[in-house]
């Protein structure tokens, strides 16, 4: 009798997970993006364990993401974000992003002393665009109270929900964290420490209002690509006023408060300590 009820119990919560397995895995592949141009931009970690883990699960997260998102057949969503993105002419900008990425890349390893080059500014640029994609996954708490609300299991949501949203949670807050430890990292380097404390106010303050722009505006860091004109006309409407301000604002200090508190964890973990 107990074990003919154990599928009823279970469905409700495979449903959830199924609902949102493809968000939680997009949203950690574009935390995951940020943090994968760092090791490449400012500084590589030693532990080759953790580049590894990062590169793996930036592989894994991208496709569950991509094939959740459109009923599993991988091929027809890439053709579906392709066409819904700017028709044929965005998949010429998609190869040549990859192109730019992979050069970067290449010319990061090859240079040895020389100036920056231009690849290193398009790759600083793209970090910045997709960096508030880490933090914003702190929002996604919503997203746990809509499952807690839809179960009636207390054992299901504690220990199968809670579990899920924590790890996911927990992920992007650490891509964002190492981020800008490996900025850090590299402002030492070449002897720049100074700039240090402004340089995170400003990617706090940044990523603050990419987070109030996408969860409330409903814009992407590709918007800038597929919709610039618009973007960039609405933008400023849609930050002036008291309610965008005080968001903003409350969603900069609490990422403050939080990156001070677990920058010196990282800092003296095994990945970065000395």
């Amino acid at each position: 009798m107990l074990l003919s009820q154990i599928p009823i119990a279970i469905d409700p919560v495979v449903r959830v997970i199924a609902d949102d397995l493809g968000r939680i895995a997009w949203n950690s592949f574009l935390a995951l993006v940020p943090l994968t141009l760092s090791f490449f931009l400012f500084n590589k970690p030693r532990s080759s364990i953790f580049c590894w883990s990062t590169y793996i699960l930036l592989g894994i997260s991208f496709v569950i993401g991509i094939k959740k998102y459109n009923n599993g057949n991988l091929l027809e969503a890439l053709e579906r974000i392709v066409m819904s993105l700017w028709g044929v002419r965005i998949f010429f900008i998609a190869i040549s992003v990859g192109l730019i990425i992979i050069l970067a890349i290449v010319d990061r390893r090859l240079r040895s002393n020389r100036d920056r080059s231009i690849f290193w500014w398009m790759g600083l640029f793209l970090f910045l665009a997709i960096l508030p994609n880490a933090p914003y996954i702190l929002t996604d708490i919503i997203h746990f109270y809509e499952a807690v609300r839809t179960l009636d299991s207390v054992w299901a949501i504690t220990l199968i929900i809670v579990p899920i949203y924590i790890i996911f949670i927990g992920l992007g807050w650490f891509c964002y964290v190492c981020s800008l430890v490996n900025i850090d990292e590299y402002l030492h380097k070449y002897h720049l420490d100074r700039y240090t404390s402004t340089i995170e106010l400003s990617l706090h303050l940044l990523c603050a209002i990419g987070i109030y722009i996408g969860r409330f505006i409903r814009f992407n860091s590709w918007s800038l690509v597929t919709q610039p004109k618009y973007f960039l006309s609405i933008l400023p409407g849609e930050l002036i006023g008291k309610f965008p301000v005080i968001v903003i604002l409350l969603t900069f200090l609490i990422i403050t408060i939080l990156y001070a508190i677990c920058k010196p964890i990282i800092v003296k973990s095994s990945l970065y300590s000395h």
